[in-house]
């Protein structure tokens, strides 16, 4: 039977909305979040109906990118800004990846629970359950290890419900990255609770965006690019109009003298360092897998002729500098990891 979510027709993408919570209003307590997910029915929320939600209108304010960006990705937000508005679209959002597995065989066959996983580590971390069995350190999100993921006979599905996923476990890393900076004074042990949650999302997220790479690289070319281009958006379409990542980076800024108070060599702190550097690795691979290191992001397409020069592999270097010194102290040092 299909969820309640799955018959909500969307205008614009042609596909089911899926309601997920604003990212403004996600948890900035830890009390709030284990409360909302000691009440939380994981089954039941599937066959629940997402809450009353604002549809983007992609041009009803020009200046807004990010509308256009949640609806290219099928995505409506919540006007309920709760800890349970979180959860629910996390569920909906996981159910929705299995049914999407189950009818295209889609995913890294060595591991198709991967894209679950991030799910359970959630749950298990707000909850205390102990030991936590879906939140290995060793997450890595790449395919460097050998073997690459199925590549999916339904691309534009593949590539919507990918960064559906993506963009929920972002929604959980800024989650604790906020329960951090909301930890009580001399609370280290609760501060210390909300980053580890923080590092298990941000693991999970690059497991997430390399399963959102899993169809071939001439599909990507052929029908997933060009969908990408005018007149279907405007010119530029990027990752940088995701409002869940443009929040995540606010809250590292936000949470730097925090993180700094703690210590920058907490092992905690080193912990959130290494798994924000596989987010970005998957990212790199993503990249490359779709030609990256040679052509071009769409965004670098637009910025004039200087812009148009340097690949997209190498603009995904130079963030990954850029978001990693958010949580390292000033000054060079040698990568740690």
């Amino acid at each position: 039977m299909a969820a309640p979510h799955e018959t909500r027709n969307c205008p614009v993408c042609r596909e089911p909305w899926l309601v997920l919570a604003d990212p403004t209003g996600l948890p900035d307590r830890w009390a709030e979040l284990a409360a909302a997910a000691a009440r939380f029915d994981g089954a039941a929320a599937v066959r629940r109906p997402p809450d009353p939600a604002a549809a983007p209108r992609p041009g009803e304010h020009p200046e807004n990118e990010q509308d256009e960006h949640d609806a290219f990705f099928g995505v409506a937000r919540s006007t309920d800004l709760s800890a349970a508005a979180f959860l629910l679209g996390g569920a909906h959002t996981h159910h929705l990846v299995a049914v999407h597995q189950e009818r295209s065989g889609c995913g890294d066959p060595r591991d198709p629970g991967a894209p679950a996983a991030g799910w359970q580590c959630l749950v298990e971390r707000a909850t205390g359950a102990e030991p936590a069995v879906a939140c290995p350190a060793g997450t890595t999100g790449t395919s460097e290890d050998g073997g690459d993921p199925v590549d999916c006979p339904r691309p534009h599905e593949h590539w919507r419900v990918g960064h559906q996923l993506f963009f929920v476990l972002i929604q959980g890393v800024v989650t604790g990255l906020r329960c951090f900076a909301g930890a009580a004074a001399g609370d280290t042990a609760g501060a210390v609770r909300a980053l580890r949650l923080a590092s298990d999302m941000c693991r999970h997220s690059a497991v997430a965006m390399t399963f959102a790479g899993g169809l071939s690289p001439a599909d990507y070319e052929r029908e997933v690019r060009p969908s990408m281009l005018p007149p279907a958006v405007r010119p530029g379409f990027s990752g940088f109009q995701t409002r869940d990542h443009a929040l995540l980076v606010r809250t590292l800024r936000a949470v730097r003298p925090a993180l700094g108070a703690l210590g920058f060599d907490h092992p905690a702190v080193v912990e959130l360092d290494g798994a924000l550097q596989q987010v970005y690795a998957a990212h790199r691979w993503v990249c490359s897998r779709f030609d990256g290191a040679r052509i071009p992001s769409l965004l670098m397409e637009v910025g004039g002729p200087q812009s148009a020069q340097r690949s997209g592999v190498a603009v995904v270097d130079e963030l990954t500098e850029r978001r990693l010194a958010l949580v390292r102290a000033a000054g060079p040092r040698p990568d740690r990891h």
